[in-house]
């Protein structure tokens, strides 16, 4: 039974895994705030379906998050989480991703067919905010996910027990990060929320260029 309340972002706790939840986060660039995120994840049987929509002004659009919507369709099989179906949708340009394990065919009105192929099972950019939201502290050090189009290694560094302040609330986290060219990329998940990702953080050359903070969790369970 899914049961739908509205509480402060900082009061729904439980033991158990995240299943179902919607999240609002405020979007910040170069500290400047810019829009919204807001983050939906639904479970039904073995079948999983996260979405995120950014919804900025111009400050945002610089950072290619004016409007930009992402789904992810993954399937619980064997304790594993598989991606079935991704698609992305911006001012620009649209496309969606068919996976199957370790391939992937990208299909879009925008450019050819592309086929993509790695050593290990192939995730989106929001599939793998659910793996680590649902998985940790199992799982592994690298994974390969399809980001803007390109295939990338992601080499995750893990940090635990560690404490994150949005406002004046102090979260009890553990942080995932990963650096991409001269970028280092942070997530931080609250382990009193379930494992809910509270924060996004981008850095580029040791200075702070994006971050995405929780601002209120509409329903978690």
């Amino acid at each position: 039974i899914i049961f739908f309340v509205t509480c402060s972002a900082y009061l729904c706790a439980d033991d158990k895994k995240l299943t179902n939840a919607e999240a609002s986060y405020i979007f910040y660039y170069k500290n400047i705030q810019a829009g919204s995120m807001n983050m939906t994840i639904a479970t039904l049987d073995d079948k999983i379906n996260i979405v995120t929509k950014y919804d900025g002004n111009f400050i945002a659009s610089l950072a290619n998050k004016g409007h930009r919507e992402e789904t992810s369709s993954i399937q619980q099989k064997n304790g594993n989480l598989i991606p079935i179906k991704y698609t992305y949708i911006d001012e620009k340009e649209s496309y969606e991703i068919i996976f199957n394990n370790n391939e992937a065919k990208v299909l879009s009105d925008y450019f050819p067919t592309m086929q993509l192929k790695s050593r290990n099972i192939i995730y989106d950019p929001i599939s793998i905010l659910v793996l680590l939201m649902k998985k940790y502290p199992n799982i592994e050090n690298a994974y390969s996910v399809v980001s803007k189009k390109k295939l990338k290694i992601y080499d995750f560094k893990f940090i635990d027990n560690i404490s994150y302040k949005i406002n004046d609330k102090n979260f009890n986290c553990y942080s995932v990060q990963y650096k991409s060219g001269n970028k280092v990329n942070y997530y931080y998940f609250s382990k009193d929320q379930k494992n809910l990702l509270i924060s996004i953080k981008i850095e580029k050359n040791g200075k702070e260029k994006i971050r995405i903070d929780l601002s209120n969790i509409h329903h978690l369970e």
